[in-house]
């Protein structure tokens, strides 16, 4: 266990570092386009990314997922997934040629075919690089991992904002999604441990869809519910309001990028490694969730506060309607990080059923919720459902499935996080409030630093002992004392 945990934590830090450069650039980015690119430019791609996001996922059925939690027969097992994964996503592209020729008038009035059909391409590249990268994660060669995403990152960036500065607009944002379809296949072929070669048996294609065909139905499920509000946005509103929730919901996912798109990247080889050992599994699953969520929820907290603030100093009055929307988007952010790590917990202990039937009925619910809400509230609609849909699915898992292969420490995990961030939000508002402070930077800087404060004393007052003997087993796992075993 000692040196399986020291590779996890110092692939942690690995990822963490190449992740936190990715998402820097990529918010940097995001800053930049929205103050050259409209919020109509944004909405006609983002209807047309939720749209293939949601047909991508009938050829998707989690065989990446499948490989990694395979032990035996891994070379012939990732040379099965490439094939299937090619030939499931090939038959997707028909459907969606045809139905694209079918309704051509309503789709044109929501987004830009050839902006369709370029997104619709660059599925079949992804598809080949998601399982090459998962053949990586298998054999925890995160460095490798880390660089193509910062190389990947870096030039889709790079292009991105040399064609928005030439006044591209829709345009840039395709140029952004090409150049990193084409840099990521280039780069996950070099960097591979092994090739690949394009072939199937059939033992391997039957254990894959055994394994993957309830992932699929989850999968389906969980597309469903992270893009249909975009489509319901787009379809019942207008391209411009699309644009703006978009970019509310782009901005609520950034705190979740920068945690837990690092810790559930390590945490689920690490807990198909450990399936089987509940005590092992429970402690590994309270470090990795409980952390995101520490580290999630002042963050999304503090963004909430100083929205208004933000738009000010950027001088963004065209997105002035994204404040409300990020807001509503609270819930979500919130839950988002805790309900990753533990789908990833259920697929990695080689229970995808127990995931995809609650994945099924929020889908369901989402199906009926999300329009009515939109059609009631607007923009804000959309984004309360998704948290209620999201937040119900969650405390499901909670008290029904997650308790079957680890224990919860509910109070350490969620509570006391809850505790401590409500206070801080409360004592931001409150100084902004007592200190008449105007919408603006110092204002912004001065919310922060109180949320940051009042957050940390509140966690150290409440759990800080743990914290600590956390810190300590990092610190002993990262310097690499073989004294004490883990």
């Amino acid at each position: 266990m000692s040196d399986l945990a020291r590779t996890a934590v110092r692939g942690t830090l690995v990822v963490a570092a190449g992740n936190l450069a990715v998402r820097a650039a990529g918010f940097a980015t995001t800053l930049y386009l929205m103050g050259r690119i409209g919020a109509r430019d944004f909405g006609v791609f983002d209807y047309a990314a939720a749209l293939l996001a949601i047909a991508g996922s009938l050829g998707d059925c989690a065989f990446t997922l499948g490989a990694v939690h395979r032990q035996e027969r891994v070379s012939e097992t990732f040379s099965a997934c490439l094939v299937l994964r090619l030939a499931m996503v090939s038959g997707v592209l028909v459907l969606v040629a045809g139905a694209s020729m079918a309704f051509q008038g309503p789709l044109s009035a929501r987004t830009d075919l050839r902006v369709l059909g370029i997104l619709a391409a660059a599925m079949v590249a992804d598809a080949a690089s998601d399982v090459l990268a998962a053949r990586l994660s298998k054999a925890l060669r995160f460095g490798r991992l880390v660089a193509m995403d910062v190389t990947t990152a870096t030039v889709a960036a790079g292009v991105a904002i040399t064609m928005a500065a030439c006044g591209l607009g829709v345009w840039a944002l395709v140029g952004n999604r090409v150049a990193a379809t084409v840099v990521r296949i280039t780069c996950v072929w070099v960097a591979s441990v092994e090739r690949t070669p394009l072939r199937l048996t059939r033992e391997d294609a039957l254990w894959l869809f055994r394994y993957g065909l309830p992932l699929w139905i989850g999968g389906l499920a969980t597309t469903w519910l992270l893009k249909s509000d975009g489509l319901v946005v787009g379809s019942l509103l207008d391209s411009a309001t699309l644009g703006q929730y978009g970019r509310a919901y782009a901005l609520a996912l950034v705190p979740l990028g920068l945690v837990t798109a690092v810790l559930t990247r390590v945490s689920f080889p690490l807990y198909a490694r450990l399936q089987g050992e509940r005590a092992m599994l429970s402690e590994a699953f309270r470090i990795a969730s409980g952390t995101a969520f520490r580290l999630v929820a002042p963050m999304v907290a503090g963004m909430a506060v100083v929205m208004p603030d933000f738009v000010a100093v950027m001088h963004w009055t065209q997105w002035q309607p994204m404040v409300s929307i990020f807001r509503w988007l609270l819930l979500y952010a919130l839950v988002r990080p805790l309900m990753d790590d533990a789908g990833s917990l259920l697929a990695a202990v080689g229970q995808p059923r127990a995931a995809g039937q609650t994945l099924v009925a929020q889908a369901v619910a989402m199906l009926f919720l999300c329009p009515l809400l939109t059609w009631r509230f607007r923009a804000e609609g959309a984004a309360a459902s998704v948290g209620l849909v999201f937040a119900g699915g969650l405390a499901f898992w909670y008290i029904v499935y997650l308790p079957r292969f680890v224990d919860v420490a509910y109070g350490r995990m969620l509570l006391r996080p809850l505790l401590s961030v409500a206070v801080a939000a409360g004592a931001a508002l409150g100084l902004g409030v007592w200190a008449n402070l105007p919408a603006g930077l110092w204002g912004m800087l001065a919310k922060l630093f109180a949320i940051t404060v009042v957050y940390g004393a509140a966690m150290l007052a409440l759990d800080g002992s743990q914290i600590l003997a956390d810190l300590r087993a990092l610190r002993r796992h990262v310097l690499g004392d073989r004294s004490r075993d883990v």
